[in-house]
């Protein structure tokens, strides 16, 4: 039986979920993407060809959500709008009888994901979140490696990324300079990295952050001027109100630096920012009793590395040895092409960024057919978001915070001016 999907949203991200879907039906055949949707009909257009000339079947096309909603035969949808407009749609499609898969962060703010969650339960549907690092398998090895104790009790981990986007607004995409719709590097892309923390170190319990807005004015400009890597695939969406060379302000916090107790014991430190001009510093490490481990860059293929307390270092290969029962689950495999047992791979980054949608769209559908939970559900959704939103509560209050309060909504000042300009 086909599952059918209406893709929503057909910007850059609605793209590269459409190269995902491409990716799927070399391997699996029973997923369809019946439909697409965006407000601007020559960008779904411009998708919807891309998908008909790869697969021999072209979505319909539609530029209002309602109607795609009455007038398509859909099982389910995959939300790649804004952020702003997730819980909307998400609740819309569930209402309507679809199950729903969400770019993240899975809401606008945990209020907006606690209506999602809600929804979903009453009506029974899935509600997936597409976060995609954790999929990569260099980080499934990861998570394998530290849960046979390869590097012994996890002390802490550090997690850096400063890098500058030079004074320009993050990837050309000025809802990504707006505090009321999610925005700012340690939101935005901050997410990806508190949904890694707490796949490879568990449940956070408290969270003490400084935060700042250090370049209030941004400027628009072109996409391969600021994130060449990705250009290719975001030339064709559409932005209105803005062009380039645009003055835009920046409202979103655009630096945080947060210490992190994890309920464990271990202790964790996340730094996020792209206004580090002049240096730019990737780190992410995870130090426990045995030896340090070096994550490499999520997406890139390279192989973790361990560095004992004797010095010694182990990758490749080698690290396999330490995690004999590890295997790739079989749609993962299917998707590498049959590889089950990997510390490493050579692929260009477009090709493992839709392999790793494909997967969460097979997750998605999985769970939908069996009555169970996709590994990304609203809880797991909700968790990196309020720790990603627990540096911003701690930044406002100047005080340690617990993210617990930050889920269930005891502690959000910082998303109760969102909350009331979206009207949620």
């Amino acid at each position: 039986m086909t599952f059918n999907i209406g893709l929503v949203g057909c910007g850059g991200m609605g793209r590269r979920h459409a190269h995902g879907y491409i990716e799927l039906r070399k391997y699996f055949d029973t997923v369809s993407m019946s439909a697409v949707c965006d407000v601007h009909p020559d960008v779904a257009s411009a998708v919807a060809g891309e998908i008909g000339a790869a697969t021999g079947v072209t979505p319909e096309i539609y530029t209002d959500f309602g109607d795609m909603l009455s007038n398509c035969d859909l099982d389910g949808v995959a939300i790649v709008t804004s952020t702003p407009m997730h819980h909307r749609f998400a609740t819309q499609a569930m209402e309507a009888g679809l199950h729903v898969i969400s770019e993240k962060p899975m809401g606008l703010t945990l209020k907006a994901c606690r209506q999602m969650r809600d929804v979903s339960v009453a009506t029974g549907k899935v509600l997936a979140v597409a976060e995609n690092y954790r999929r990569d398998p260099m980080n499934r090895l990861t998570k394998a490696l530290i849960t046979n104790g390869a590097i012994g009790t996890p002390y802490f981990a550090i997690d850096i990324g400063v890098g500058s986007s030079n004074g320009a607004v993050m990837h050309s995409t000025v809802w990504r300079a707006k505090k009321e719709q999610a925005g700012g590097m340690p939101l935005d892309a901050g997410v990806h990295n508190a949904d890694m923390l707490l796949y490879l170190m568990g449940p956070v319990g408290s969270v003490f952050a400084e935060t700042s807005i250090f370049e209030p004015n941004r400027t628009l400009l072109p996409m391969n001027q600021v994130a060449p890597g990705l250009a290719a695939m975001y030339d064709h969406r559409k932005e209105e109100g803005y062009t380039t060379g645009d003055e835009v302000e920046q409202t979103a916090v655009d630096t945080a630096f947060g210490v992190i107790r994890f309920k464990s014991g271990a202790i964790g430190q996340l730094v996020m920012t792209d206004t580090s001009h002049g240096q730019a510093l990737g780190v992410s490490t995870i130090s426990g009793s045995k030896g340090t481990l070096y994550r490499p860059q999520s997406r890139s293929g390279q192989s973790p590395r361990i560095v004992t307390n004797d010095g010694n270092e182990v990758t490749g290969d080698a690290l396999l040895d330490l995690v004999p029962e590890f295997v790739l689950d079989k749609t993962t495999s299917t998707l590498w092409d049959g590889a089950r047992r990997i510390s490493s791979y050579d692929m260009d980054f477009r090709l493992i960024d839709s392999k790793i949608l494909a997967y969460e769209y097979m997750d998605m559908v999985q769970a939908a057919e069996s009555g169970g939970q996709p590994e990304v559900g609203p809880e797991e959704g909700m968790e990196a978001l309020a720790l990603a939103y627990a540096l911003f509560e701690s930044g406002v209050r100047s005080e340690p915070v617990n993210v617990r309060d930050i889920t269930d909504g005891s502690i959000s000042s910082y998303q109760d001016e969102i909350d009331i300009q979206m009207g949620i």
